[in-house]
């Protein structure tokens, strides 16, 4: 199993901080400058396809399946033989919060753990839990408006441990474009970018990323009316992500999903899931170059229209604690 170190940019919308030498590349101090367990039935290997890989899954142009589908009851599911794990809450109120930040410690599995994450309108978002040599685990995860289903899945060859959440997200209202990126151990920071109609790449008016919409938003939509603005809710400064942005009651327009592998990884390969309008799109790339700029996608509103895209940017030149080229 590979040992994995937990990143704090996991866990930035948790009040862990951020990347200290990001802020300070750009200029900035830090993100403030920024203005009762079930019984545990025998589950069947065979039932579960959720394998506890190394790598999260970037097959391109698909949704991401239930790992456990079958097993709904909030819980710990497993039996003899499978993967153990110390969590005993799973029925959990996060009022308006839209992360949650899942930890523990599971005994016996076999490399990582996967997550599946159900909002009440059909969204998903999956990916990789990273799950060091004891077996702990700690993941900030996007949650979306009213009654959650989350999974979290480990497995040893032999048996699957299936943990299953009810998480109820209340005050707050469900958002129309939601933007979620992954990646493997070999990027170090991809970064995640929502663009408005007309606008462009690290613009503080109109790019929601890591410097402008963390702690606070632009003022998108009606000028004013912060229900319109863009939220950036999870950021991650090292591998593997999740990062999310978020946005309700859009514009008309066409809005861009870019991407940048913004450290001085190697070349890595991940994906992007759009959950749009009520329509889930899943799109990857492989290869991402250090210092290109994926455009991942366009999304045309109201019509929500998603047109996924290969294309990327070589930025090398164009660069200064980010792409700095008029893209897209």
């Amino acid at each position: 199993m590979r040992v994995i170190p937990f990143v704090c940019g996991l866990a930035v919308a948790a009040g862990c901080g951020g990347d200290p030498q990001r802020f300070a590349d750009a200029g900035l101090d830090g993100p403030g400058a920024l203005d009762a367990a079930a019984d545990a039935p025998e589950v069947d290997a065979a039932e579960v396809d959720a394998a506890g890989a190394d790598a999260a899954p970037i097959d391109a142009g698909t949704t991401f399946p239930d790992p456990a589908p079958g097993i709904d009851t909030p819980g710990e599911h497993g039996g003899v033989g499978c993967p153990d794990s110390n969590e005993t809450n799973f029925a959990l109120s996060i009022g308006a919060a839209s992360t949650h930040t899942f930890s523990g410690t599971v005994a016996g599995a076999v490399g990582d753990g996967t997550f599946w994450v159900r909002g009440p309108n059909g969204e998903t978002v999956a990916g990789t839990v990273e799950t060091d040599g004891d077996g702990d685990y700690q993941k900030t995860l996007p949650i979306f408006c009213g009654a959650n289903l989350v999974k979290l899945v480990w497995n040893n060859g032999t048996c699957p441990l299936v943990l299953v959440y009810e998480v109820e997200r209340a005050t707050c209202v469900t958002a129309d474009i939601t933007a979620t990126i992954q990646w493997d151990d070999l990027g170090l920071d991809w970064e995640l970018h929502l663009v408005k109609p007309g606008g462009r790449i690290n613009d503080p008016a109109t790019d929601c990323t890591w410097t402008t919409c963390i702690s606070s938003s632009p003022d998108w939509g009606v000028p004013g009316d912060p229900s319109d603005d863009p939220h950036k809710d999870i950021d991650n400064t090292g591998n593997y992500g999740p990062e999310n942005i978020w946005l309700a009651g859009p514009e008309t327009g066409r809005y861009t999903v870019l991407v940048e592998h913004w450290g001085g990884g190697q070349p890595s390969s991940g994906f992007v899931t759009l959950n749009v309008g009520g329509q889930v799109h899943t799109v990857a790339i492989t290869g991402l170059v250090s210092r290109h700029v994926w455009t991942a996608a366009t999304i045309d509103w109201p019509a929500g229209t998603v047109t996924t895209s290969q294309a990327t940017f070589d930025c090398t030149a164009s660069w200064s604690s980010g792409c700095t080229a008029v893209l897209p």
